[in-house]
C-alpha cells in the first residue's frame, strides 16, 4: 500500500469522529498537480483570459514543449498550465494549453460543443468528432474529441457546467443529483454511454436554483465537493469506490466549518458569512508546505446568503 494511500485511510478513520460517512478508499482521482517554478526568461506571450485572468506562456529550455503560468488580475499566482496538467477549470471557465504550439484558450463551460467557442476548448489538438447526447436534463452532452486514432477526450456538459473531462485514465465519471448516472468513455473508439443506477443512493447533496457547485482535487486521490447555498457554504469530501462513484467521509457547513485537528489532513471553511467562502485543505506535503485553498462558486444571480454567521 503506498504511502499515500496509507496517509488518507488513517485520516478517513479520524474524520469518523466529525461524523464522516467512511467509504473504500480508491485512487481514481488523481492527485492535485503542483506547479513547477516559472523559468526566469520572459513569456513568449500574453493570453488574457474570461474571467479576467491571465496566461503568461513560456518554451522550455530545450525548446520543445510549452507552459502557461497562470495569474490574476492582480497579479496573484493561481497555478500552472503544463503536460502533466493542461488544463483547469475555473469556476465556469475551462482554460486550455496545447503544450506543443503553445496556445491557451478559455470558453465557458456552457458553451462547449455549441459552436461559439471557436475551437479554444481544443487547445490540446484534436478535431470534434461528435455530441452525444446524455439523459438527466435538456442539454446534457459529452463532446467528444479524437486526438489519434486510438485517443478520445470527451467534456462532459451536465445541467449547463462542465462535470467532467473523460479520457484514458479516466475513462468514467458519475454525475447527476447524489452521483445517479455513470458516464463511461471508451477513449479508443469515442463511444460515451451513461447508465442511470437505481439502486445507488448517496447524501441528500444541496440543489436548487439558487445552489452553485464545484469540484476541487484535494490530493490523496481525494475530492472535494463546494457548495454555496443560501444556508452557507457546504465541503462534501469524497475518493471514489471502486466502480468510479462517490466515497464521501465527509461533511463541513456553518455548525462544523473544519475536520479536527487530529484527523491527519487540513479542510477547512472560512469566510463563513460571506457571498463567496473559502475552501482551505491539505493532505500531502513535508515540512514548510502550505495549505492550498480554493474559492466557492459564487451564488446564481438574484440569490443571497440568509442568516449569516457572525
Amino acid at each position: 500500500m503506498s504511502r499515500r494511500r496509507h496517509t488518507l485511510r488513517i485520516a478517513l478513520a479520524s474524520a469518523a469522529v466529525a461524523g464522516a460517512v467512511l467509504a473504500p478508499v480508491s485512487t481514481a482521482f488523481a492527485a492535485p498537480h503542483t506547479p513547477a517554478a516559472a523559468a526566469k526568461s520572459s513569456p513568449v506571450r500574453t493570453v488574457k483570459l474570461l474571467d479576467g485572468s491571465v496566461a503568461k506562456v513560456y518554451k522550455d529550455a530545450k525548446g520543445r514543449e510549452y507552459r502557461a503560468e497562470l495569474l490574476s488580475s492582480k497579479g496573484a499566482k493561481l497555478g500552472v498550465l503544463d503536460a502533466e496538467r493542461p488544463y483547469v477549470l475555473r469556476g465556469d471557465i475551462l482554460i486550455e494549453i496545447d503544450v506543443m504550439t503553445g496556445k491557451v484558450g478559455s470558453l465557458r463551460a456552457k458553451d462547449i460543443g455549441l459552436g461559439t467557442d471557436r475551437g479554444h476548448h481544443n487547445a490540446r489538438g484534436g478535431t470534434q468528432v461528435g455530441i452525444t447526447a446524455l439523459p438527466g436534463g435538456k442539454g446534457n452532452r459529452a463532446v467528444v474529441y479524437q486526438h489519434s486514432r486510438y485517443e478520445h477526450t470527451a467534456f462532459v456538459v451536465w445541467n449547463g457546467n462542465l462535470a467532467a473531462v473523460l479520457d484514458a485514465k479516466h475513462p468514467q465519471k458519475p454525475v447527476g443529483k447524489g452521483g445517479d448516472y455513470l458516464v463511461k468513455l471508451n477513449a479508443r473508439n469515442g463511444k460515451v454511454t451513461a447508465v442511470k443506477d437505481k439502486g445507488h443512493r448517496g447524501p441528500s447533496l444541496p440543489s436548487g436554483k439558487c445552489v452553485a457547485q464545484k469540484e476541487q482535487s484535494i490530493g490523496a486521490g481525494a475530492m472535494a465537493s463546494l457548495y454555496n447555498t443560501p444556508r452557507g457554504p457546504e465541503a462534501w469530501l469524497h475518493t471514489a469506490d471502486d466502480n468510479g462513484r462517490p466515497a464521501y467521509f465527509a461533511h463541513l457547513d456553518r455548525k462544523h466549518p473544519s475536520l479536527p485537528k487530529d484527523a491527519g489532513i487540513i479542510a477547512k471553511i472560512t469566510n463563513l458569512g460571506s457571498a463567496q467562502p473559502k475552501f482551505v485543505f491539505q493532505t500531502q506535503g513535508g515540512p514548510g508546505s502550505h495549505p492550498a485553498t480554493a474559492l466557492f462558486p459564487k451564488l446564481p444571480k438574484g440569490c443571497v446568503v440568509v442568516n449569516h454567521v457572525k
